[in-house]
């Protein structure tokens, strides 16, 4: 007889992280009481190798890469490998506060929505800033808003896209959520495939929360839950790689979707309608 399939496995990618490692597995092993969770580690080519982490929690899956992957590349191991329910992608800079059993709420959250294919959840940073997981599909205005200073002229639009009319803990439909806690259903991932490697890195959170509305499947923050990111964005600064990757991947989205990607969730869902 084959075991039950387990609720939820946690993916993570080790390249060279060593000083965030034992906070996050520590933190995470106590945040989901009552799960039958699995950790999925990617040891991305790393110098000194995960044998130090891999005992941090028992159900430990070692993935070893022979050379270093791109981001992108390195989710879709994860999800190759993941046999469970839910698959969470995390990003090595995450930490939890156990008390608030974050993992078990998601997983409660997401068996509550039977159409919802991803979720994420509140986030914070180190300094306890809110850091606006949920957000809207990015056009020209909002990135002229953004890296241009032209927000401090147009604040709606800012707000607009950052979902600030909603209450940061209540839970509700959105364009896509950041990619550093992803937690998505098994059958919605069937549905849409694995994560484009074209981006690379960057746009492949937003791509993938598209294609999962296109598919029929909702993209749901949930607010009733949090963990904190130690954000350090490289790609704030206007001159450097991680910018340059980022506008790299912009291009790349704009040739997937156009200037305006909710068109297609419109169609999508027209095309839906009809085939009912």
């Amino acid at each position: 007889m084959n075991p039950p399939p387990l609720d939820l496995d946690v993916g993570i990618i080790y390249t060279y992280e060593q000083h965030l490692m034992q906070p996050l597995l520590s933190s995470l092993a106590a945040s989901g009481d009552g799960l039958a969770m699995r950790l999925i580690l990617v040891d991305n080519h790393s110098a000194e190798g995960v044998e130090t982490w891999r005992h941090v929690i028992p159900n430990t899956h070692v993935v070893r890469n022979d050379r270093r992957l791109c981001y992108a590349a390195n989710l879709n191991r994860i999800v190759r490998a993941s046999t469970a329910r839910y698959v969470l992608l995390l990003n090595t800079d995450m930490f939890f506060q156990p008390q608030t059993q974050c993992l078990a709420r998601m997983v409660e959250f997401m068996d509550a929505q039977a159409d919802c294919g991803l979720s994420g959840c509140r986030l914070y940073h180190n300094d306890g800033q809110y850091a606006y997981p949920a957000r809207r599909f990015q056009t020209i205005p909002i990135i002229l808003a953004r890296r241009c200073g032209l927000g401090r002229l147009r604040p709606g639009i800012v707000d607009r896209y950052l979902y600030r009319e909603h209450d940061i803990h209540a839970s509700f439909d959105c364009d896509w959520v950041s990619g550093c806690f992803l937690m998505m259903r098994r059958e919605a991932l069937r549905d849409v495939g694995l994560f484009d490697e074209r981006f690379v890195k960057y746009f492949e959170d937003v791509d993938i929360c598209l294609r999962m509305n296109r598919a029929g499947w909702r993209v749901m923050y949930h607010g009733d839950t949090y963990c904190y990111h130690l954000e350090q964005r490289g790609s704030t600064r206007l001159v450097s790689a991680d910018a340059w990757r980022h506008l790299r991947a912009y291009a790349h989205w704009l040739c997937k979707w156009g200037t305006w990607p909710r068109r297609t969730l419109a169609v999508a869902a027209s095309l839906r309608s009809v085939a009912l």
